[in-house]
């Protein structure tokens, strides 16, 4: 079907293009071979008078009009769903659809795990894409993610919560230490004191900026600590706490999963870190998409199971 000339299959493909920002991607998205994923980007080019992607150094970007048309297709594509779907309903059965959240490897890591089993337990054809959480521009994670990263939700610090986006809160947690085990310095925990004067392992976004909630809160408090390893993935600190006298601040549910795998030992902070919430933000285009509902009820669910006795 056409439609002022423009063939409105492409729009599917426009959608893949510019949130994969990779012409292979796209056409492995598309179930296309590269060519024809390349010949669609042609003739949106043509029709659109634009390059919609462009080479920026080693990987293609969308231009100003790509970024623009981006949250207009995903939202046609999206209401085009509603009506398809509405009918028949949903069948997490029969779906073979491709859910992409963006979180950090902390949610990752805690929480994914339990969603992708229960996924291949009810919905064995839905495929999922998890993206790591991006540095903020501006101090809004929230936009980045949705309106130019592509994905259909993101799980975020309460803090990074974005008010023009629906929300639901997913996980509670709080910060604490962890040591080696067989550090004997910290045996009966740790003082202000040895916190300070101790070398830390840290988690930092890779332009350098560590904005995880204990380095921003311990900036507020004007307390200093010693840096001595600084990691891009969560799950890479205990690796380097391992063998040393060095601690690390992360959340208590994470260092229970830390600690069933690796000999370290977990302390209280010994100062008041506040309490964290993380919260699942989606586009409000997507607040009655039948499958976006359902993901969205599965997530709050496996969420809630954490809090249950072996969660």
């Amino acid at each position: 079907m056409r439609y002022r000339r423009l063939d409105l299959n492409l729009l599917v493909a426009l959608d893949a293009l510019l949130s994969e920002c990779s012409v292979s991607r796209a056409a492995e998205r598309l179930c296309l071979g590269q060519s024809a994923a390349s010949s669609a980007l042609g003739r949106l080019r043509e029709h659109f008078n634009d390059p919609l992607l462009v080479q920026v150094g080693r990987r293609l970007e969308p231009t100003a009009l790509g970024l623009e048309l981006l949250p207009k297709v995903r939202e046609a594509l999206a209401l085009t769903r509603d009506i398809v779907d509405s009918p028949v309903g949903f069948d997490p059965a029969t779906c073979t659809r491709q859910f992409t959240l963006v979180a950090s490897d902390y949610v990752v890591g805690v929480l994914l795990p339990a969603v992708s089993l229960e996924l291949a337990r009810v919905a064995p054809g839905v495929r999922l894409s998890l993206r790591d959480l991006p540095a903020p521009r501006d101090g809004d994670v929230v936009s980045e993610a949705l309106d130019y990263r592509r994905s259909d939700a993101v799980i975020v610090p309460q803090r990074r919560l974005n008010p023009a986006y629906p929300h639901v809160p997913l996980l509670n947690d709080e910060l604490c230490c962890i040591v080696c085990a067989g550090q004997a310095q910290f045996a009966d925990g740790l003082s202000l004191a040895s916190y300070c004067a101790a070398e830390h392992v840290v988690r930092e976004f890779s332009d350098g900026r560590n904005l995880a909630m204990d380095a921003v809160h311990l900036q507020e408090l004007g307390v200093q600590r010693r840096v001595a390893v600084a990691v891009e993935s969560f799950a890479l600190i205990p690796e380097f706490v391992m063998g040393t006298a060095r601690i690390a601040t992360v959340f208590r549910r994470q260092a229970q999963g830390f600690a069933r795998r690796y000999p370290l030992r977990i302390h209280p902070a010994p100062l008041a870190f506040p309490a964290s919430t993380q919260v699942l933000q989606w586009h409000p285009y997507q607040e009655h998409d039948p499958a976006m509902r359902w993901l969205r009820r599965l997530l709050v669910e496996q969420a809630a199971m954490l809090d249950q006795p072996g969660g």
